[in-house]
């Protein structure tokens, strides 16, 4: 009944090309990237986070290379969004094709591109608790924080990278996977019931790997 009742809504979000939304989403992704260096990633945050631990000099490289770091991130994001949305998009078909629910790629990309939007809203979210708010070194890692986190639940301050994952299960993913089974099970006409669990295991499984792809960047990279 749900899923008649909004059909046409999701029947229109058919009709507008995919392109359109990777454009927007990635526009507003490197705003949200600008407005983040510009207000938070400054000379001062990181001599607060890093100033028992390295010298004046040492930290002007280091917010150097961080710069240089969000100049490059900034031009390379549409692509890495691209890539994203299709890693997760193959993840999610392959998890569907061996629980033998027969949807094709393509419409499950054209599913998550407009859900990623919501993505975006997570890390606006960020900025708004964050915002007119002065953050001491110790508790830089705050800005992070998103609303409405298992983190805010369970919280593991011993172990910092535990954390990140549980930050990463949010309201705003809860949205991601409502939004997508509603516009899968609108667009194909399967049962919610029969599209959850496939679709539900594999964004766990995604956002796993995200995390451990964060992990490596950060230990091997920075």
């Amino acid at each position: 009944m749900l899923t008649l009742a909004y059909r046409p809504f999701f029947q229109r979000i058919k009709s507008v090309p995919w392109s359109g939304f990777f454009i927007l989403w990635s526009v507003l992704s490197m705003a949200t990237v600008w407005f983040y260096q510009d207000h938070f990633t400054t000379r001062q945050t990181v001599e607060e986070l890093l100033g028992e631990q390295f010298s004046p000099v040492y930290i002007d490289l280091i917010f150097a290379r961080i710069q240089d770091i969000t100049y490059w991130t900034l031009l390379c994001i549409p692509f890495f969004i691209l890539v994203r949305m299709t890693l997760m998009a193959l993840l999610i078909h392959l998890f569907f094709m061996l629980t033998q629910v027969w949807i094709s790629f393509k419409g499950v990309f054209h599913a998550i591109v407009p859900a990623f939007g919501f993505l975006i809203l997570r890390d606006v979210s960020k900025f708004i608790l964050m915002s007119g708010m002065d953050v001491p070194g110790d508790k830089a890692g705050e800005i992070l924080r998103v609303p409405l986190a298992l983190s805010a639940v369970v919280s593991v301050d011993a172990y910092p990278v535990l954390n990140k994952l549980l930050n990463a299960f949010n309201c705003f993913e809860g949205l991601w996977l409502v939004w997508v089974l509603l516009t899968l099970a609108a667009w194909t006409g399967f049962k919610i019931k029969k599209i959850f669990f496939p679709l539900l295991t594999a964004r766990i499984l995604g956002i796993v790997l995200m995390w451990g792809i964060g992990v490596f960047y950060e230990i091997y990279m920075l």
